[in-house]
């Protein structure tokens, strides 16, 4: 019995191509030990694959396409492809580390092999190395913390050495088709199915990972804002990591508690600091922007029931007042969360381990699997581990997201919380989006703004909710 791809997974094969791959990815970054060298960290990775055979296996097409993709073994994986050393030039800044992060994610992963990448990247400055990792959407099927990496809380915890592997044999084509065969007379329905490949494909996934409210199909009827988050499909990249303290977020969500009134989430302040920070930008542009103006984002969110749902945001980039962004966010958002029964942050940071790598493929696959013209760009927020963690006994530094560009968006941002800080990678189309640097001083100047707004007047900061 052969092992097949779901429907959804086998739907961003389809779907796939150069200026738009499904992989996602992260950076995260290490205290480099004494004697540590990048030999070390590929053994210590191909000591994990035993925990995950997923990442030895390869998809394989069924001939004539009469039924979805297999997994199989890949007979030549070779660890030395999947996991390559490198290293930035001096000085080895993180604008350096950027540049490089940005040429490997835009490369598709190579379908003939087992469809995952982490590159061991040394040379950065404050004696810290960096993995850079690309994990195909397909290979992420659930919420799951088994990760290539392996982070755990306890320093002490080694992977060992690599364990003896033999791959079994892969099936002929003479096999896949009997299999296929045998599929489509058991379940004749499948075939409709499968003929219409990605389209189909995507469809279901849509179906299956989100329900849209009344208030989302409200909100969906609305004109997306386009121009420059509008862009033709282009494989270059730009990225860029921005981090702030979270303690920051948290002392303006106190400002309210101070003044008696309920508390807006931390996740709508920090989605007011990005309006404001697309509002900096824009205006850096030239732009003249309405006072009616709104970007709407894609901003995933789980419900109790561990279902991924979209919610769409209208980020009011046209308001002066952040407070007032503030009020407009906090609504929209705490109404269609609530009315789908989302799961808080604190809930999501409680499945422990790290999650955050597959919490934000199940966003952008919610992305993916909608219309982009029913949102400008997509938002993902993960929390993540607030003690720290290791890598082989490493020190975890610090670990930032890699969204894919969901088709015809120019640009993408993901976070995750780790240690009392909010870390950001910021995605962009490289000729769309060639000031990138510009949203990322954006967010320190959009925060800068709202904590000033309310040590001015604390007295606006009123009508929200307690959670």
């Amino acid at each position: 019995m052969v092992d097949r791809l779901s429907p959804a997974d086998s739907s961003f094969l389809y779907l796939e191509d150069v200026s738009a791959p499904m992989h996602i990815g992260q950076v995260l970054i290490f205290d480099q030990p004494e004697g540590f060298t990048g030999a070390s960290a590929v053994t210590a990775i191909a000591a994990r694959l035993s925990d995950l055979p997923r990442y030895r296996q390869r998809v394989r097409s069924v001939p004539g396409r009469l039924a979805g993709p297999v997994w199989s073994d890949d007979p030549d994986f070779d660890i030395d492809y999947h996991v390559r050393r490198s290293a930035v030039p001096r000085p080895g800044t993180e604008e350096q580390l950027a540049e490089f992060v940005a040429r490997v994610s835009a490369r598709p992963l190579d379908r003939d092999r087992p469809l995952w990448e982490c590159y061991v990247v040394e040379g950065l400055t404050g004696g810290r190395f960096a993995l850079v990792t690309k994990v195909h959407q397909a290979l992420i099927d659930s919420i799951s913390t088994r990760d290539i990496v392996g982070l755990s809380p306890d320093p002490r915890a080694r992977f060992g050495a690599p364990e003896p592997w033999s791959p079994r044999p892969e099936p002929g084509n003479r096999d896949l088709l009997t299999d296929a065969i045998g599929q489509l007379v058991s379940r004749p329905t499948g075939v409709r199915d499968t003929l219409r490949a990605g389209i189909g494909e995507l469809r279901a996934t849509a179906g299956r990972v989100g329900r849209v409210g009344s208030v989302l199909a409200r909100s969906a009827t609305r004109p997306t804002s386009r121009g420059a988050f509008e862009v033709t499909p282009a494989s270059a990249r730009r990225y860029r990591m921005h981090t702030a303290d979270l303690a920051d977020f948290r002392e303006v969500r106190t400002a309210f508690a101070t003044a008696g009134r309920e508390l807006p989430s931390i996740h709508a302040i920090i989605l007011t600091v990005i309006a404001g920070a697309l509002r900096v930008w824009l205006q850096g542009r030239g732009e003249h922007i309405r006072a009616d103006r709104s970007v709407r984002a894609m901003v995933p969110a789980t419900t109790a029931a561990g279902e991924m749902v979209a919610v769409f945001v209208d980020l009011p980039i046209g308001e002066a007042s952040p407070l007032v962004r503030l009020h407009q966010i906090e609504f929209s958002l705490a109404h269609q969360v609530r009315t789908e029964q989302g799961m808080r942050a604190v809930d999501l940071a409680a499945m422990g381990g790290s999650a955050p790598p597959a919490l934000h493929a199940l966003g952008v696959r919610l992305g993916s699997s909608l219309s982009q013209r029913l949102f400008d760009l997509v938002i993902t927020n993960v929390p993540g581990p607030q003690r720290r963690m290791y890598g082989d006994g490493v020190p975890l530094l610090a670990t930032y997201p890699v969204l894919p560009l969901t088709r015809g968006n120019a640009l993408a941002i993901g976070m995750t919380s780790y240690l009392g800080v909010v870390h950001f990678g910021i995605v962009a189309d490289r000729d769309a989006v060639p000031d990138i640097d510009q949203i990322s001083a954006g967010l320190t100047e959009a925060l800068e703004e709202l904590r000033d707004w309310i040590a001015r007047d604390p007295s606006t900061t009123k009508g929200f909710r307690d959670d």
